[in-house]
């Protein structure tokens, strides 16, 4: 019985020892995260100021964030700056703005500002977005959320004035061949836009919709040939689609 009622106590402690204050459950600072979609979406945009048909200056890229803690009556800043492997320029290639995560919420979207300058006419640029600590918020946890959703603490951005080659092209190749900005161009002409991104990564285009897409694209190609010859890429090879 002696046993027994030792065995007894320490459960009771144990129990005890368990029991949190509801306001404990989350003891750790809050903070923040970039974040994406898992298999669906990536941790890297490539943008182009060649896709708009209006001629733009600046456009904004809106980039996915979200709070890794509690909720807050109050507004609470954001810290973004550019981190390593970043070779755009600060204040001629981009904006990074002062920002908040709004009052009594979870996700947000961050304007990032792309500036157009005539260097970017022969080059592209990366910016590497990394979290940093701020008054209010700490760099969040990294890693998958939920079976869904990945938390990041940098997300990079690809950009130029010249056509670059989208990040979702290695899931579209097997219906219209290898990446050449040629190949995009023709693409892009053809349909008269530039996003192809298909629907398992975040699009809208479909499986059935690429069997058209490479169907036209092949009756597009046999017009042009037979009015101009060969389509050339960039470095010479011929443009061709799959059958």
């Amino acid at each position: 019985m002696k046993y027994l009622s030792i065995i007894f106590v320490m459960l009771m402690m144990m129990l005890a020892s368990c029991k949190k204050d509801p306001d404990a459950v989350f003891s750790g600072k809050d903070g923040i995260t970039f974040y994406y979609k898992s298999g669906a979406e990536q941790d890297s945009v490539s943008y182009s100021f060649k896709f708009n048909k209006v001629p733009k200056t600046r456009d904004t890229v809106w980039i996915k964030m979200r709070l890794v803690g509690k909720l807050s009556g109050k507004a609470r800043k954001i810290k973004v700056i550019a981190g390593a492997g970043t070779t755009a320029t600060q204040g001629s290639h981009f904006i990074l703005p002062d920002f908040v995560l709004p009052a009594d919420s979870f996700q947000v979207r961050y304007p990032l500002v792309l500036l157009s300058s005539d260097d970017l006419n022969t080059k592209a640029v990366r910016l590497v977005l990394q979290i940093a600590e701020s008054e209010d918020l700490v760099v969040g946890t990294r890693g998958a959320a939920d079976v869904s959703t990945v938390n990041a603490v940098q997300f990079k951005v690809n950009f130029s004035n010249r056509l670059i080659k989208p990040d979702y092209w290695s899931y579209i190749a097997y219906y219209i061949g290898e990446y050449s900005a040629v190949r995009y161009q023709f693409m892009i002409d053809v349909f008269g836009m530039s996003d192809f991104r298909p629907d398992t990564k975040g699009g809208i285009i479909g499986y059935a919709q690429w069997v058209n897409i490479k169907g036209r694209l092949r009756n597009a190609l046999d017009e042009y040939v037979s009015q101009h010859g060969p389509l050339l890429d960039e470095n010479g090879g011929k443009v061709e689609f799959p059958l």
